[in-house]
């Protein structure tokens, strides 16, 4: 992994610490009572590819409940 690159690293390895990593916490959401949201989905899919950043993906779920 190079720690200076701006976009997530794409090796299998880190594909599959990303995806162990949001089910783990898709997981502990379920046991608070998480209802399916296809858009948080959809966003934890990109994520797992490594096509958004964590960064990218936090202020994408922030400014989609930032109220007007």
């Amino acid at each position: 992994m190079n720690v200076y690159s701006r976009r997530p690293d794409r090796s299998p390895e880190a594909i599959e610490k990303r995806r162990k990593a949001t089910e783990q916490a898709r997981a502990a959401n379920i046991r608070q009572g998480y209802v399916h949201d296809p858009v948080l989905e959809a966003a934890n899919a990109r994520f797992i590819a490594g096509d958004i950043t964590t960064e990218e993906f936090r202020e994408e779920m922030l400014t989609r409940f930032k109220r007007a």
